[in-house]
């Protein structure tokens, strides 16, 4: 038993934390996610309804990473985050998303 709980503790420590990621305030009059904020999580605390991706975001991050971001919305009120094409996503207060650009558009990755 002692040796299970050893090797599950080994396990969780080295699972990623979100301590790993920078995180970012989006300025509440700022409707504009910046492809600087890539690998970074960035939190909407009184925003605009609508916050709009990169146009043109980097394929990569510097690490090789496809470009992504996570935002979590911490209202109070529901935010569209809209990117190229068709590309849109409703997040109500405390939802958080991870959208990665796939190269030509942006996807939701769960």
């Amino acid at each position: 038993m002692k040796v299970l709980l050893l090797v599950l503790a080994c396990v969780v420590a080295q699972l990623p934390s979100r301590d790993s990621e920078p995180t970012v305030v989006l300025p509440s009059n700022h409707a504009t996610i910046t492809a600087d904020l890539g690998g970074k999580y960035v939190q909407l605390k009184n925003s605009p309804a609508t916050v709009v991706l990169p146009k043109d975001p980097p394929k990569t991050l510097s690490s090789g990473l496809p470009w992504y971001v996570d935002v979590v919305n911490f209202g109070p009120n529901e935010v569209t985050l809209e990117g190229i094409g068709q590309f849109s996503v409703h997040m109500r207060p405390k939802d958080i998303v991870r959208v990665m650009f796939s190269g030509s558009t942006y996807k939701v990755v769960h």
